[in-house]
């Protein structure tokens, strides 16, 4: 996520009322060992958090607390595994659909999710984007199944800019599977203050730069608390993560990480990670920066700017106002799970003041502490309970089956493909140059033909070579049926909560096909891009005859992977404008188009569920008739792309420009045009 000048200024502001003993002045370096100065009953406040939820506070836990033991308990890291089930990956999204950044956020209540709010600023930049649980490496190191969710701003939206958060509704099932939200959690936000001490440690879970799920396990400590709207935290490994929680030990929210210094060299520039001296922070992702100091929105304050401002909309305010209270988020669950009687498992907690000091009386755990009880004292923890130990839950459930095919004709011998015929003028297939490079059908043949359109198929790449399809746009033959309902959803057949399942063509040997599971666990880097148009060939003399040729289209052979909508004209795509403005010149409503991506042999490689080349240019030749000439008009699409990462969360853009048939040869190589078009070609010198 990039920092905005705004945050980052405000951070600044906030660094200078720090004490200097902690932030050096005016390098705001790293703060020397600080001793801890806790007041007892900043300690008896904090040790009555450790049971929240029904937790079994230990021995350990209390001398952490004291500074007497940094060991943790093993059920440490079990809990640190429970609480990443909430926090997500945001991926920010433009109305066009393409990824213009990333951030971290995490659930509060069943339907309510917690991030900045320059993250999302309004409710229409929060619509577009998606959220994304379990993105993270499993076991062996390889990309874990993940799971999408839709935000629903405009069921509910509520922000702050002043503490920088903001709350957002999401979709209660996921957009691949239809996976329960409720299955990932949510954390609750207590509203008292006293959740960490100075010099705690502090854990915090996120996806820095939109990476896969990282933890920085307590490497974050506690500097400075005086602040009533923020906490400083600082270590040597510190990056920055938008919007992700931070927690105390006992893995309690206690901030959303928010912003911090970054260092600068005297002549106030900043320092990057690699080395990189920058004047401003303007397009630096904040997980490039080095931050020196880091602060997080206190969670007391959110809850307290919540409880007084926040709409009632549709019942959230209720629902995370019960989710506060209440003890049904990830951990409180996990706890209740283990006990096997069903009773009330909390411990009580008790201060007592005495002639000695303070007792403090935690179940059957009783802390002595003097009067003067700091750091290098010697408090003594007495009694230690029996400890129980939470349950691991895979966070998993029955998935709802709702990827589904569409409706597909199987009857492939009705197919005769494309129709050189068409314009009333022969428009014979383009030629391969090098026919090693075409993918066979099982029973012979290199041309594999559909209703409407006919493609070719690259055997090593699995993407088509070219694509060939009539297009009509009559309404007599859009609906040929007029009583029939010819939207997208009724030729499909999948109803509201279904997602399209593309299929593999059983006329060619899977091994030459990218598979369906390619796109939809691509973690959102592509969509599934239609080389031929759906909107194109849906036509026909009968109901059946569209519904075929619709479902033809969801063949993967008939697919490649595109970013931003490419091929949607209603949402700016211009593949889909540029037929719109070829069709509009001609003299009808019928044209041919020949289509598809650049193969380039210097194309990146996308390493998900398969190795894919991801080509970046694709090309079209429209051919349309004029006072009964043929006219072809050839463009080159490029995506507009800068540092293309590993996994591709990239902002993309496309242009488009026309060429000479001739140009596009060279730039395509391996397809030839009959001489037809090229006597035909709009764009030749």
């Amino acid at each position: 996520m990039k920092i905005t000048d705004k945050v980052c200024s405000a951070a600044v502001r906030r660094a200078k009322s720090l004490p200097k003993g902690i932030l050096g002045q005016p390098g705001l370096d790293y703060a020397p060992d600080i001793e801890r100065d806790t007041k007892v009953t900043d300690i008896a406040n904090r040790a009555g958090f450790l049971s929240r939820g029904g937790a079994q506070p230990t021995k350990v836990e209390f001398e952490r607390l004291l500074g007497t033991n940094d060991l943790v308990d093993e059920f440490y890291l079990e809990r640190a595994l429970l609480a990443a089930h909430p926090v997500c990956r945001i991926s920010i999204r433009a109305p066009s659909g393409h990824e213009r950044g990333c951030a971290t956020g995490f659930m509060v209540s069943p339907r309510l999710m917690l991030t900045n709010e320059h993250v999302f600023g309004s409710a229409d930049e929060a619509a577009p984007s998606i959220i994304e649980f379990n993105y993270r490496f499993d076991v062996a190191g390889r990309p874990d199944t993940s799971y999408r969710f839709a935000l629903r701003p405009d069921l509910f939206f509520f922000n702050n800019e002043k503490l920088d958060f903001a709350l957002v509704a999401v979709e209660p099932q996921s957009k691949d599977e239809g996976v329960p939200l409720k299955t990932f959690g949510y954390h609750r936000l207590i509203n008292q203050t006293g959740k960490v001490l100075i010099k705690e440690w502090m854990t915090i879970i996120q996806h820095p730069g939109g990476a896969r799920r990282q933890y920085a396990i307590r490497e974050n400590q506690l500097i400075e608390n005086e602040d009533p709207d923020v906490l400083w935290y600082m270590s040597d490994t510190a990056q920055g993560s938008s919007g992700a929680p931070v927690f105390n030990d006992s893995f309690q929210v206690v901030a959303l990480h928010h912003a911090g210094v970054a260092r600068q060299d005297e002549q106030n520039n900043y320092i990057l990670k690699n080395g990189k001296k920058v004047r401003d922070l303007t397009d630096v992702d904040d997980a490039d920066v080095d931050w020196i100091a880091n602060a997080g929105i206190r969670v007391s304050r959110i809850c307290a700017s919540i409880l007084q401002d926040a709409p009632q909309n549709q019942g959230f305010l209720d629902e995370i106002k019960a989710a506060m209270q209440g003890t049904e988020d990830v951990l409180s669950t996990s706890y209740k799970s283990e006990n096997k009687t069903g009773e009330d498992m909390s411990p009580r907690i008790n201060i007592n003041q005495t002639g000695n000091g303070t007792r403090i009386v935690l179940g059957t755990l009783v802390l002595e502490l003097n009067p003067g009880a700091v750091a290098g004292s010697q408090p003594t923890v007495t009694q230690p309970a029996p400890e129980t130990r939470p349950v691991i839950t895979d966070g998993s459930s029955a998935p709802v089956e709702t990827f589904k095919e569409p409706i597909i004709d199987t009857d492939y011998d009705s197919r005769t493909g494309f129709d050189v015929n068409f314009l009333g003028i022969k428009t014979p297939l383009p030629t391969v140059t090098n026919k090693t490079l075409i993918t066979p059908m099982k029973e012979g043949g290199t041309i594999i033909p559909y209703e409407h359109f006919s493609l070719v198929l690259h055997k090593k790449r699995k993407l088509a070579i070219f694509t060939a399809s009539n297009v009509d746009e009559s309404v007599k033959a859009k609906k040929p049926e007029p009583d029939k309902d010819y939207s997208r959803k009724a030729l499909t057949g999948l109803g509201k909560n279904d997602i399209e399942k593309w299929v593999i063509d059983p006329r060619v040997d899977e091994e030459f096909q990218i598979p369906d599971a390619f796109y939809t666990k691509d973690n959102g880097a592509f969509d599934k891009g239609h080389i031929v148009r759906r909107e194109d060939v849906c036509f026909g003399k009968s109901y059946a005859q569209v519904q075929r040729a619709n479902g033809d289209t969801f063949h993967v052979t008939n697919c490649s992977p595109q970013r931003g909508n490419f091929n949607q004209s209603s949402q700016g795509g211009i593949w889909g404008n540029l037929e719109n403005y070829i069709g509009a010149q001609a003299d009808t409503e019928r044209f041919c188009v020949f289509a598809g991506p650049v193969l380039s042999p210097k194309d990146k490689i996308f390493d998900g569920k398969q190795r894919v080349q991801i080509p970046t240019r694709f090309w079209k030749v429209v051919c349309a008739v004029k006072k009964k000439k043929l006219q072809v008009f050839a463009f080159i699409l490029e995506q507009d792309v800068k540092d293309l990462p590993l996994e591709f969360q990239v902002n993309a853009e496309w242009k488009h420009k026309q060429r000479t048939l001739k140009d596009l040869e060279k730039i395509i190589q391996i397809v030839k045009f009959p001489q037809v078009y090229h006597n035909a070609d709009q764009a030749k010198p």
